[in-house]
């Protein structure tokens, strides 16, 4: 059987105002998310993305801090 593949989802840019988690590029969240248009968050708030929140615990896959 054959068929057609969905659209994938574009991740690239984000328009909620979940907060995010970066290390080494401020551009660019743990999950993957492009927060450049995002304005910096209290580093003492809440995080809403899960993502980051659970790749906080590891190594940066950039510069392994």
């Amino acid at each position: 059987m054959t068929a057609i593949a969905p659209a994938p989802v574009d991740t690239t840019t984000s328009n909620s105002e979940l907060g995010h988690i970066y290390c080494c590029n401020p551009d660019l969240a743990l999950c993957g998310t492009d927060i450049s248009d995002m304005a910096e968050i209290d580093a003492e708030e809440e995080v809403d993305c899960i993502v980051c929140n659970d790749l906080e615990a590891h190594p940066c896959p950039t510069c392994a801090n």
